[in-house]
């Protein structure tokens, strides 16, 4: 994966977007390969997708789906949902009540995917 700016954005100071290298297939490169790396590489990606897709609940998926991949603020997607900017924080980041953090898609991702990373 790499880190792109998304082409229809003219604001320099925007986020970057998160979005798979697709340039290496219309360079010649085979869609199916021997190459370790990019085997690896893209089980990762198939991973965190399916941790996207099964382990958060929908708002949750919309949040993460718009801030890591299409790159908007929070405050853009708490107005394209119609919720407030604190309500999209939460969604990602959860909210503190005691001495823990309950909810949040980032926690619940990092559970999940866990397993692939190596300590």
């Amino acid at each position: 994966m790499t880190f792109e700016r998304n082409d229809s954005d003219t604001d320099p100071g925007r986020r970057l977007v998160l979005r798979d290298n697709l340039e290496r297939l219309s360079q010649g490169s085979r869609l199916w390969t021997n190459d370790q790396e990019t085997i690896a590489e893209s089980r990762r990606c198939d991973a965190v997708r399916a941790a996207v897709d099964t382990v958060l609940t929908a708002k949750q998926r919309e949040v993460v789906e718009a801030y890591f991949f299409e790159g908007l603020s929070q405050g853009e997607i708490a107005r394209q949902l119609g919720v407030t900017q604190q309500v999209v924080q939460k969604r990602l980041f959860g909210a503190r009540r005691g001495s823990r953090v309950v909810g949040g898609a980032l926690q619940r991702l990092r559970i999940a995917l866990s397993p692939l990373v190596s300590p």
